[in-house]
């Protein structure tokens, strides 16, 4: 039988209404990936770290992944998520995430749309954290589909003729290994709500750049990593139109069958032209330098045939030689025929395969803005430059790194002179663009514009949490805020935070650049000196290396350059630094240290070694090889991207790999000398993905959580299942996990939608005392864990027939009504029964004909709920049993969690 007003008291709801994988030895020696450069040439930031990436990345046998492998991992991904839909193994259930930001910087982003007539009203696309929206000009943002597939938007673009109608390409293909892979197009036709992928583009690589026909919506031609693509339907079918990796595509705007793309084809960039709206595409007589790098291409709107264009230039000379990349700047007067450099000097900028940016003024075809790692203007063609902005971290200028210009759509020259700038660093505006410069005319537009990449975080129970990102430095937030300190510069890696004193703050810039706040993050300083991997000459690291803080002794630091350093007095006023293991030729990957003991350290390398030692305080610690790839090879041969030493037994090791393999996780419990794969099978696997992170909940046994390419995921059975949550930090790339110190609060960095934590909250359902003996036995109440947004199903047995029930339901068992719980029934004649709960609200019911009863009590999905307990017991009638009529259960003590 069904109970009756199957709700819970108003006083608790005040605030709301397999085959397993094979382990196996592996032969295949893996290929190290090159992340240090020459001295004579080094390598800019953005190469840097795809390399370090793309290392990640990697199978066993040093290949890159298969085009449709990040695809298949997240349609593994979603299956997890959609079998246990609202019940998460892990505790980390889908209403419990909260997001910490920040939201006074934005992330990398590639493209901007402004709608025509309303124009506060804009979508921009951020290159890991999906579309945005924002109806008040760029001061505020909020997402549209944390789970729309794919978040890697590389482009938007909105059809002339329709403002419902968008189109967002996915992928980065600008040569930053850090890009998510693409996955296609997506399209809307009801103005961003609802976004559908077009199936025929799943396999077309990155797209760049989509334009879409003035005359004729459905014409829409795309850049892609794989050629021109050309639609006549709308985007539903497709035809290559030219091959090569195409960056851009225009369309004259003066004559809508003209059209300018870039492609690049077997490394050769040029210059394509197609005079009959796309189908067909020559090329164009050069004139640009002979070998160009990436080129960048924009009409002038005043002016017919007039296109300008940005590229790379690059130049060999000295001995040893030494390669220098510049800029240029380059007009055609033709509609991009034939082409004549203008710049007097060349314009510095040495990675603009990755930021180069071009708008011409619609109404001045000589006012042209460039940006590269820095906003240059122009107001006679080309001829001169003026920098009018300096870049910067956390500045009022538009930041380094720079993508993509957008007018405002009313843009006159006169009355209005808005426009819009993406960075690496979120969105920038200026009202007069013809008057900004390096000190004023700029504001950030980008207020909760949670996209921030981060490479490494940590935190603390008081609520301070920290973390290295992507171009936009190491961050610090304080409890109650969602607006970041910048603590220090660059690209920031991994971070620490003391766990004893939160003030104590330790990140890296790249390539293992260590620096220390003792302030709580308002400032740092270097702590580099005796740190010889780190330096400039050497630079023998990866773009971002390990560093870890011992979690047994915070005075003692790890970092993992070519070779492993000590610092044992991390807290001193001079920090020291001790090479304590020499180099195995191949860079340190991921370190972890015993909770238990200073000494006890395992490390991993890019190519698969691993190795440990319980002596690491001593002066020449003693190593003993785990996996050497060769006589002892135990592990898959990949990347080693992270290890956890148990918090119970330092021989019980987690080693967490690289590569899109279902294999990525794997646990020894016998200090090494053997693994076994523990990445689950099937739908309650892991996906095959890499897995960046892994966190043990500080006092519950068998949950263990990993970050990995395709979200965060977290099981409560020792790995036998992993689920993730249909909630939170979805279909991005999530860096790291790990718990605040002290406290059962999990954090996760993303790459691409910031920070987000979540308090793990088991549910649980315990007896806190017996029943007593009826007619049919002793009744027997149960019930389903207790989960916000499920119902409980209650059930019992051992009662009389189609009798009435009372369910007692209620917040204490200690006390009712200053008596003290339990309470002897005897005095209502039923000796040896106890009222064990306190009945806050009372329900009546029947029993069915075979003695069983069953109910239903909802909870709400209201993270408020979240650790709360509430008590159950059932009073079956019994006629017979004693003069009062009626028995009593066992009373349950619920818990209620995710």
């Amino acid at each position: 039988m069904k109970l009756r007003l199957a709700v819970l008291p108003l006083s608790l709801l005040a605030a709301c209404a397999q085959t397993s994988h094979s382990s196996s030895t592996h032969s295949s020696q893996p290929r190290e990936v090159a992340t240090q450069p020459a001295p004579q040439q080094e390598l800019s930031g953005p190469r840097q770290y795809d390399l370090w990436r793309l290392q990640r990345w990697l199978d066993e046998d040093g290949n890159p992944p298969a085009r449709d492998a990040l695809h298949r991992a997240r349609v593994e991904a979603k299956a997890n998520a959609d079998f246990w839909d609202m019940t998460d193994g892990g505790g980390i259930g889908r209403f419990g995430w909260t997001e910490l930001g920040p939201d006074n910087i934005g992330g990398r982003t590639r493209s901007l749309v402004i709608h025509p007539t309303i124009t506060s009203r804009m979508w921009a696309g951020s290159v890991g954290g999906g579309i945005w929206r924002s109806d008040n000009s760029g001061a505020s943002w909020y997402p549209l589909d944390d789970w729309m597939g794919n978040l890697a938007i590389g482009c938007l673009t909105m059809d002339p003729n329709s403002t419902s109608v968008m189109y967002a390409g996915t992928g980065e293909g600008f040569g930053n290994f850090d890009a998510i892979r693409g996955e296609g197009i997506w399209k809307t036709t009801d103005g961003g709500t609802t976004w559908l992928q077009l199936a025929s583009t799943v396999n077309f690589g990155s797209i760049n750049r989509i334009v879409v026909s003035p005359v004729n919506s459905d014409l829409v031609i795309a850049s892609t990593r794989w050629g021109i693509r050309r639609s006549t339907d709308g985007g539903t079918t497709w035809t290559t139109v030219r091959s090569g990796n195409s960056l851009q595509v225009i369309i004259d705007p003066n004559n809508s069958n003209n059209y300018l793309a870039h492609v690049s084809e077997t490394g050769t960039h040029r210059v394509v032209r197609s005079t009959d709206a796309g189908v067909n595409w020559t090329n164009a007589t050069t004139g640009l330098n002979s070998n160009p790098g990436r080129i960048e291409l924009c009409y002038a709107p005043s002016v017919s045939n007039r296109v300008y264009a940005s590229t790379s230039f690059s130049s060999t000379s000295g001995n040893p030689p030494v390669t220098t990349t510049v800029a240029q700047f380059w007009r055609s007067t033709d509609g991009g025929v034939t082409w004549t450099q203008r710049t007097a000097t060349n314009l510095s900028s040495g990675q603009i395969w990755y930021n180069n940016a071009l708008w011409v003024d619609p109404t001045n075809s000589s006012r042209v803005i460039v940006g590269m790692t820095r906003v240059f203007r122009t107001t006679d063609g080309g001829t001169n430059f003026t920098v009018i902005s300096n870049g910067g971290m956390n500045a009022s200028t538009p930041h380094s790194d720079v993508h993509f210009f957008r007018a405002d759509p009313g843009y006159n020259g006169t009355t209005n002179k808005t426009l819009y700038v993406c960075t690496d660093g979120g969105c920038y505006r200026t009202t007069d663009i013809t008057t900004a410069t390096t000190s004023s005319g700029w504001t950030r537009r980008d207020g909760n514009y949670r996209t921030v990449q981060y490479h490494g975080t940590d935190g603390h129970s008081t609520g301070r949490v920290a973390g290295g990102t992507q171009d936009n430095g190491t961050l610090t937030l304080n409890s109650g805020s969602l607006n970041a300190t910048l603590t220090a510069g660059a690209d920031g890696g991994y971070t620490q935070i003391d766990p004893t004193d939160p003030n104590f703050i330790w990140g890296e810039t790249q390539n293992l650049g260590v620096h220390r706040s003792t302030d709580g993050g308002l400032t740092s300083s270097g702590m580099t000196s005796g740190l010889a991997d780190a330096a400039a000459a050497t630079r023998c690291t990866n773009f971002i290396a390990p560093l870890v803080l011992s979690p047994f002794n915070s005075n003692i630091l790890y970092a993992g350059g070519c070779s492993l350093w000590r610092c044992s007095n991390a807290k001193a006023a001079s920090p020291t630094w001790t090479n304590i293991k020499a180099s195995v030729g191949s860079n340190i990957s991921a370190i972890a240290v015993s909770s238990n003991s200073s000494n006890v350290v395992w490390i991993g390398h890019n190519n698969g070694r691993v190795y440990r030692t319980t002596n690491a305080l001593s002066a020449t610690p003693t190593w003993t090889t785990v996996d050497d790839n060769g006589t002892s090879n135990p592990l898959p041969g990949r990347a080693i991207t992270r290890i956890l030493i148990d918090r119970t037994n330092n021989s019980r090791v987690y080693v967490c790999l690289g590569g899109f393999s279902g294999t990525n996780v794997q646990r020894t419990t016998d200090n090494g000398v053997t693994f076994a794969d523990v990445t689950g099978f099937g739908t309650t696997g892991l996906p095959s993905a890499p897995v960046y992170g892994i966190a043990q909940h500080p006092t519950l046994n068998g949950r263990y959580y990993v970050g990995t390419e395709v979200g965060v995921f977290g099981t409560s059975d020792d790995c036998a299942t992993w689920s993730t949550t249909n909630d939170g930090p979805a279909d991005v790339s999530c860096i790291e996990v790990s718990f605040l110190h002290g406290s059962s609060t999990l954090l996760t960095g993303t790459h691409g939608r910031g920070m987000w934590t979540t308090t793990i909250h088991e549910p649980s359902v315990s007896d806190i005392g017996a029943g007593c003996a009826g007619t049919n036995g002793t009744p027997s109440l149960a019930a389903t864990d207790p989960r916000i947004g499920l119902s409980v199903t209650i059930t019992a047995n051992n009662l009389v027939p189609n009798q009435p029930v009372w369910l007692g339901q209620g917040q204490s068992s200690s006390s009712w009504f200053g008596n003290l719980l339990p309470a002897d029934l005897t005095a209502f004649g039923a000796p040896g029964c106890f009222l064990r709960i306190r009945p806050d609200i009372v329900r009546d019911g029947f029993s069915d004909g075979w003695g069983n009863f069953s109910g239903e009590l909802p909870i709400a999905a209201n993270t408020s709920l979240l650790g709360r307990i509430f008590y159950l017991q059932l009073f079956p009638g019994d006629l017979a049993a004693n003069a009062f009529g009626r028995t009593a259960s066992n009373a349950l003590q619920m818990v209620i969690g995710h």
